[in-house]
């Protein structure tokens, strides 16, 4: 009887087991014990893990075996999980698992940039989760990196490159320098050994961020992205990341609602002038290990950065009253540029006296005065069409709802809700300000004397990125403020409830 029970329904039970089972593998193969005709390669294959280089040639060598070629099609999901292995076999490897939704890669001390440039010169349309860590510390002072110039930033290049696919989450790590762990020197003494750290600089990983990731940024690939976790040591990488690009009036990131950046050098102005107020959508921020707030603690501090947080969206649209301030003095002043130019190339020119030449031309092969002058200052491509009349910016709401941060060691627990009701505070203040703002463009609004715009959503028909204002009473001032946690990343400490930390877990795959 259990012979003739169909593959597909056998199939269809064994996707209720999960594939974080211990005993999931097992399983399976004691079932295709029973049931001899299960296809069982595309569920034995469909998530490989490797953590011994060994198994990264042993698996290079059954993939060139003809029996072997079919189970190429099944992996779906790839983690190469050690620091020390042939590049060159990764490389070979990936190369012939197109289809991969989730793709993981630890970068250790053997893999060169060109490896990483091989492996994404080609997009992967399937991709669901993208994560690479890099590892590059060496105990002994290597050089040759440097001289070269060899760094990883085509890395960033190459996946900008790509184009929309629907990959929702990515990360990129570098690894701390682990300072706790020295490096056995011999001493003097051929009897004893010293503890020592090593005192020359590390490899450097990425080296012009400023460029790099600001293309990477704007790249097709990320307009669909959701959560981005970007952690580079003491690297500044919030200016880069939400800079203007000069090829492109899009926003960077617009589906950007989880960001974590910890371990890189974010100040409390940038996350509350430049991540909140050029990432419209973003709802959770990590900022663990980083230079958040720097010197000694200070209450207020933390009402201020607060009440930035609350009105994030007065900077944005302030920025933006600005580029429309600038689009409509070009506009208005390139009429009297050109009326200027005509004036002077009407105007008789007075004859000099003096012998004419006889071979003086009657013609000229010269453009006129007229052309040459007709090119104005350019108008801003990403302003409003009407530029005649006065536009003010409807400020967005704050949208930030969890922010997790470590904070120094010098700050005791007994100081964390003390922080909170300062948070809320500031918190407070900045949406009454808000409230204000709003009425008063609404009273402008009601005399006629300015037309009030909002930016557009990603569904609605923008005009320049901006729609008129349809709902002019949102009850900002009922919003709570942002769950705050200083537990960090250890998920046994202590967390608030539905922190960031939570959401990250709900993401990233480690």
């Amino acid at each position: 009887m259990s012979q003739q029970l169909p593959p597909e329904i056998v199939l269809e039970i064994l996707e209720f087991i999960s594939e974080n089972d211990p005993l999931y593998k097992a399983t399976i193969l004691s079932i295709t014990r029973v049931f001899p005709n299960v296809p069982a390669n595309s569920l034995l294959f469909r998530n490989i893990v490797l953590e011994h280089a060994d198994q990264v040639a042993q698996l290079t060598r059954r993939f060139l075996r003809p029996d072997w070629r079919d189970v190429v099609k099944y992996v779906k999901e790839f983690t190469w999980n050690a620091w020390m292995v042939d590049a060159e076999l990764i490389v070979n490897l990936l190369d012939k698992l197109r289809s991969l939704r989730v793709l993981h890669i630890s970068i250790g001390t053997t893999f060169e940039p060109e490896h990483l440039q091989e492996i994404f010169k080609s997009p992967r349309p399937d991709l669901l989760y993208l994560s690479l860590r890099f590892r590059p510390y060496v105990q002994k002072a290597n050089y040759l990196p440097f001289l070269k110039g060899s760094y990883f930033d085509d890395t960033f290049t190459c996946i900008s490159k790509w184009p929309q696919s629907g990959l929702p989450t990515i990360s990129i790590i570098q690894d701390a320098l682990d300072t706790s762990l020295p490096v056995p020197t011999p001493a003097p003494s051929a009897f004893s050994f010293r503890i020592t750290t090593p005192n020359f600089a590390q490899p450097i990983v990425f080296h012009s961020l400023n460029t790099t990731l600001t293309s990477f940024a704007h790249s097709p690939l990320l307009t669909t992205c959701t959560a981005l976790r970007l952690r580079i040591p003491s690297r500044p990488v919030a200016p880069p990341l939400t800079l203007l690009s000069s090829s492109t009036s899009a926003l960077a990131l617009p589906s950007l609602t989880l960001l974590d950046l910890s371990t890189c050098s974010v100040f409390g102005a940038e996350l509350t002038d430049t991540l909140l107020a050029r990432l419209p959508r973003l709802r959770h921020v990590i900022l663990d290990n980083g230079a958040l707030l720097r010197g000694e603690y200070h209450a207020d501090d933390w009402a201020v950065f607060g009440k930035g947080c609350a009105l994030s969206g007065v900077k944005r649209a302030r920025e933006r009253e600005r580029q429309l301030k600038q689009a409509r003095v070009a506009a208005e002043s390139k009429p009297r540029a050109q009326a200027q130019s005509q004036a002077q190339a009407a105007a008789p020119r007075a004859a000099r006296p003096g012998r004419k030449g006889v071979s003086t031309a009657n013609i000229s092969l010269r453009p006129s005065r007229d052309e040459a002058t007709s090119s104005g200052p350019t108008v801003n491509p990403i302003a409003p069409v009407n530029l005649g009349q006065k536009i003010r910016i409807y400020p967005a709401a704050p949208s930030l709802i969890t922010f997790a941060t470590t904070l120094a060691p010098s700050i005791p627990a007994s100081k964390h809700e003390e922080i909170r009701e300062h948070f809320a505070r500031g918190w407070d203040e900045g949406l009454a300000q808000l409230v204000q703002l709003r009425s008063r463009l609404y009273q402008s609004y009601r005399l006629g004397s300015v037309t009030v715009m909002r930016f557009a959503e990603l569904d609605d028909e923008p005009l320049g990125g901006l729609v008129e204002v349809d709902n002019w009473d949102d009850n900002v001032e009922t919003l709570n403020p942002p769950v705050l946690c200083f537990a960090g990343a250890n998920k046994d400490a202590e967390h608030e409830a539905g922190c960031a930390h939570s959401e990250g877990w709900k993401v990233w795959r480690d």
